[in-house]
Formats: C-alpha cells, sequence, structure tokens
C-alpha cells in the first residue's frame, strides 16, 4: 500500500469519540461543570458533529473561559484545533491536559494524531506506540500506528500489530482489510484470509478484491478468482488491470468467449496498455476467439 495512500486512510477514531470524553476524563476533571459552561460544551459538540471546526472551536473556548478546568471540552478544542490545521494549539491543549492526567491513552492518542496532520509521521508513531504500551488493545491506536508502520515499509511491524487487533476484535473490518495489505507486502499465504474476512465484514475494496482474485489464481481458484475481479470492476469500472486479468481468466479458463471479450474490453476502455501481458494472453495455447482477441489489442495498439 503505497505510504501517501495509507496516511490518507488514517482514522481519526481516537478524536471523534471524543464528544464523550467528559465521563472517560473523570479522573481528571471538576465535580461538574456550571450550567453555563455545559450549554457551551454542548453547542461545540453540535458544531462538531457538523465538521464546522472553526464555530466548535470558538464554542469550547467560551466553555473554558467559564470553567477553566472542562477537561471535557479541553479535549474536544484540541480535536477542532487540529481539524482546522491548528496543530500545535492542539498539541499544546493536548499537553496542558496530559500534564494533569499523564496516563490517559485517549489523550496520547489524540497527540499522536495532531502530531500526523502535522506531517510529524515519525514522533506520531512514537506518540501510538506510547499509547499502546499503555493499551495494547486501544483499537485506533493499534489501527493507526499500523497504517503508519505500513508507510514507512514496515509490514511486520504493521502485521504484528493487526493480528492483536484482529484477535481482540474479530469484526473489525477494516483492521482485516489493512492485515491483507500487511501480509501480502511479506508474501505471507495468510493475506488471502485476512482479505477474505475484510470482505465478509463488508470493508475489502476494490484494490482488495483485485489481489483477492490473483490470490485465488495463484491457487488456482478460478472460479472465486473471476468472482473476486468481477467485484473489483464494478467496485471500480476504471480498475484497468483488474479488467485484464478478468479476461485473461475468461478467455483461457473458463472459455467465455462473451463475457471474456466482454472484459477484455472492459480493459482497453480503462486505459490498459501492458504490452507484455498482451503478448502473454495471446501466447496462451488454450486462448478462445483468438483472432477477435488480436484485432481488439491492435486497436490500441497493444499487438504487432
Amino acid at each position: 500500500m503505497p505510504a501517501d495512500r495509507a496516511r490518507a486512510a488514517i482514522l481519526a477514531v481516537a478524536l471523534a469519540t471524543a464528544l464523550a470524553l467528559g465521563a472517560l476524563l473523570s479522573s481528571c476533571a471538576s465535580a461538574g461543570p456550571s450550567p453555563a459552561a455545559q450549554e457551551w460544551y454542548d453547542l461545540g459538540n453540535a458544531w462538531l458533529d457538523k465538521g464546522d471546526w472553526k464555530r466548535a472551536g470558538q464554542a469550547y473556548s467560551r466553555a473554558l473561559a467559564l470553567e477553566p478546568s472542562f477537561a471535557g471540552a479541553s479535549f474536544n478544542l484540541a480535536r477542532a484545533l487540529a481539524e482546522a490545521g491548528d496543530y500545535d494549539g492542539s498539541l499544546s491543549a493536548l499537553g496542558a491536559l496530559a500534564k494533569r492526567d499523564p496516563g490517559n491513552v485517549r489523550i496520547i492518542a489524540a497527540r499522536a494524531y495532531a502530531l500526523y496532520k502535522k506531517g510529524d509521521f515519525v514522533a506520531a508513531l512514537a506518540a501510538y506506540r506510547e499509547a499502546l504500551a499503555l493499551d495494547p488493545f486501544a483499537p485506533d491506536a493499534v489501527y493507526n500506528a499500523a497504517l503508519l508502520e505500513l508507510a514507512a515499509g514496515d509490514a511486520a511491524g504493521a502485521a504484528s500489530d493487526l493480528e492483536r487487533l484482529t484477535q481482540a476484535k474479530g469484526d473489525d473490518g477494516q483492521a482485516f482489510l489493512l492485515l491483507g495489505r500487511a501480509r501480502d507486502k511479506l508474501g505471507d499465504a495468510e493475506a488471502l484470509a485476512a482479505y477474505e474476512r475484510a470482505n465478509a465484514l463488508g470493508k475489502a475494496d476494490a484494490a482488495a478484491m483485485e489481489r483477492m482474485g490473483a490470490l485465488y489464481g495463484d491457487a488456482k481458484r478460478y472460479p472465486e478468482a473471476m468472482d473476486a475481479l468481477d467485484a473489483a470492476v464494478k467496485a471500480d469500472p476504471k480498475l484497468a488491470s483488474a479488467w485484464f486479468s478478468l479476461a485473461r481468466l475468461r478467455l483461457v479458463v473458463a472459455a467465455d468467449s462473451d463475457k471474456g471479450l466482454a472484459a477484455l474490453k472492459g480493459a482497453l476502455d480503462a486505459g490498459f496498455s501492458d504490452k507484455e501481458a498482451a503478448a502473454a494472453l495471446l501466447a496462451e495455447p488454450d486462448l478462445v476467439e483468438r483472432e477477435k482477441v488480436i484485432e481488439l489489442l491492435k486497436s490500441k495498439s497493444l499487438e504487432e
């Protein structure tokens, strides 16, 4: 999984759970905010839920002006600042909270997220690992640490973290999807099982379905390979490589002329341009509709 893609996919779960953080931070909160501070806090939550970070931040700031020890407002303010791009402000707010409750995993994970948003991926990963040292099964911290590990090329570390998470939380389809990619990077035969579980949980994306198709094909599980590739191109009709793999299986293995030619046309329409793969297809002794395949490939200058 490319680093930029992994970074774009990073979860904000640690911060998305902030709305209920008042109870979670009871160890560092006062007996309770004043009614006026609570009203501003609730208003901030409403703006936060709508993604209006500026107004949310303003409301939390008003709550804190009335009740400086209001931990939930401080935490949610940190979230709003991070999402609004004020990373240093977010980190400052979280630092103040951490002094009051240094072992709070959610605060540490939120700091990691703010560092990630700031672009300091090394420090973000270190912070996630700090959170995991306190709670090895913190779902958001495990997942986000694994994303950063995978982006940094540490597929083994990512797989180890995700295996722990999926064992503890067997219904986390996103974790199984990332585990499949980590295992895939390692050439681990168990990658397919992780992808299958992600698919069963409704989280396998088009790229994962394409990889499942390839892995099924390698195992000579051809009907499953074609089903997976068909799902991939339905999810992303522009996935030219998946279209071509589907065409090869239909034209060579299944001897399905109509669907095979349709898939090949789909690949070419999506911009398929791999001349070596086209030549390998034509070299297949069991290829059906050879002349029509040649004609289609010639139309895109893929057959000489």
